[in-house]
């Protein structure tokens, strides 16, 4: 004979992470010789990959080559779901905004720095390339370093840089502190992100449960590990395992379950769609 206890966002522990979850029984529930196991999950893929919070990955710099100097550019990403491409378009976006770019004969704005995904060699990869000394067919911006009223374009061709700070912005792109190209120059290049990059932080969501402890496991409570393979942001995931896990229950009375959801790392996770359902199955314990 075995017991259901369904576990929803009714239950949530209030943080700011919606991460954790705790049952009250009706009354002391007692448990001897007794396992539970996870019957099944199912919650949204909510879990952003760059978040000032959970990881202070948002924020990196650009350096701009303007007049005889330089000018550096701090940008600060909203917490969100990121690829190399959204990553870019920001770069972009925030080059814009200071007048940092020149624009083309179809009214376009041109740029000389620009981040992108290179599968072949499982890693990110900037391209950067010498900013004009003079306008030929381009036109200025309105406003900002490049306009007319600003400090100007370069009076050598050199390239832009990026500038990594923050080692925590550093592993979704892949690339260590430092500056790249590492010195100014005039050579237009392409660099590949020396650390394998981390576009989610999260490769697996490990869910520890107050009742257990699992010998075989460190930390002890770990009831079960799933991750959102196959799902988008805001799509379902649906945790079914085709066998449950069966782990042993402390003996004792107890008036609360609290289920807790953890990276790979034992870092909280956090969830900005607190709705979940979380069914739990228990059984008397088998010889």
């Amino acid at each position: 004979m075995s017991s259901l206890v369904a576990i929803s966002s009714n239950n949530l522990v209030s943080t700011s992470f919606n991460n954790q979850h705790r049952h009250s029984f009706p009354a002391s529930a007692n448990f001897k010789n007794v396992e539970v196991a996870i019957q099944s999950i199912s919650m949204y893929n909510s879990q952003f990959n760059v978040d000032s919070v959970a990881y202070s990955n948002n924020i990196f710099k650009i350096e701009m080559p303007t007049a005889a100097t330089v000018s550096t550019i701090s940008i600060t990403l909203k917490d969100g779901i990121y690829s190399y491409t959204d990553i870019n378009r920001m770069i972009q976006t925030a080059l814009v905004n200071v007048g940092a770019c020149l624009v083309d004969l179809n009214g376009d704005n041109v740029f000389w720095i620009q981040l992108v995904e290179n599968s072949t060699y499982y890693a990110a990869q900037l391209d950067v390339s010498s900013v004009p000394t003079a306008l030929g067919t381009y036109t200025r911006p309105a406003t900002g370093l490049y306009s007319a009223t600003g400090t100007g374009l370069p009076t050598t061709g050199r390239v832009p840089r990026l500038i990594v700070d923050n080692a925590a912005f550093g592993k979704p792109i892949g690339f260590s502190v430092g500056q790249y190209p590492s010195a100014s120059s005039t050579v237009a290049a392409s660099f590949l992100s020396d650390l394998a990059p981390e576009v989610n932080p999260v490769s697996a969501d490990v869910v520890r449960c107050s009742l257990v402890n699992n010998t075989f496991t460190s930390p002890p409570d770990i009831l079960t590990v799933f991750n959102s393979q196959g799902t988008s942001a805001g799509q379902l995931i649906a945790y079914q395992p085709n066998e449950c896990s069966w782990t042993r229950v402390n003996d004792g009375s107890y008036s609360t379950i609290t289920i807790t959801i953890v990276d790979q790392l034992e870092r909280f996770i956090k969830f900005r769609d607190p709705n979940l359902l979380i069914s739990l199955i228990f059984r008397e314990a088998q010889k």
